[in-house]
């Protein structure tokens, strides 16, 4: 797997990890914050054995992984589900690289299937104080499918702080369930991005877009 960084990322940042899961809800979440703040690109994950696949905007070829910075966080965006036989591959190789960038901390975003009318926000941590400081519903028992596991348990053994959080969501996309994980990231974070858009679109209960982004939606 190859990481290129058009730019130096510094050590010390808050690295946020968006992948497409149950309701897209992780990567539309860490979409739609980039392009609110406008987010720079500077580098992109590439490897022969993830899909064949280029996503086109404005006429322009991107890596369907990538990753954007500002200040002191970085987010990295997957339009693309990594492979079962690759995720374990996949997570060691891109924990390395994390490991190099000596984050601050490392947060996951994904979602969850919906188990009632009562949707929940689950916080998952290999380090304890994040189950105590997140103010998120902790899951006494479960199981994450893909690459959520081996990345937390690569996190983990490697030391590496930081925690998961998933929204309970639709299986088709859902922009409510990512309104609350970018709810939790602008408070965690201290930016100033409002969830609105998105919670409009869940009222509406489908993406009409370009509500919130710019380009002819990826994800419905």
């Amino acid at each position: 797997m190859l990481i290129k960084e058009f730019k130096k990322i510094p050590e010390k940042t808050t690295i946020v990890l968006g992948f497409p899961g149950v309701g897209m809800a992780g990567a539309i979440a860490a979409e739609f914050i980039i392009h609110k703040l406008q987010l720079e690109e500077i580098g992109h994950v590439r490897s022969e054995k993830l899909p064949a696949v280029a996503i086109i905007r404005n006429s322009r070829p991107q890596a369907p992984i990538r990753i954007y910075g500002k200040d002191d966080f970085v987010f990295l965006v997957s339009d693309i589900m990594v492979p079962d036989d690759l995720c374990y591959e996949f997570a060691r190789d891109l924990v390395k690289w994390l490991k190099e960038k000596k984050p601050k901390e490392v947060i996951i975003l994904g979602g969850s299937e919906a188990r009632g009318p009562d949707r929940k926000t689950y916080v998952i941590s290999w380090k304890t104080r994040y189950l105590d400081e997140t103010n998120l519903e902790h899951m006494k028992l479960g199981f994450v499918v893909g690459i959520y596991g081996p990345l937390m348990m690569e996190l983990m053994e490697n030391n590496i702080p930081g925690y998961l959080i998933m929204a309970e969501a639709n299986i088709k996309p859902d922009p409510g369930a990512a309104a609350k994980i970018v709810r939790h990231l602008a408070e965690r974070l201290k930016i100033d991005v409002d969830p609105s858009p998105l919670e409009k679109e869940a009222k509406e209960k489908k993406i009409k877009g370009p509500t919130w982004d710019p380009y002819p939606s990826i994800y419905g």
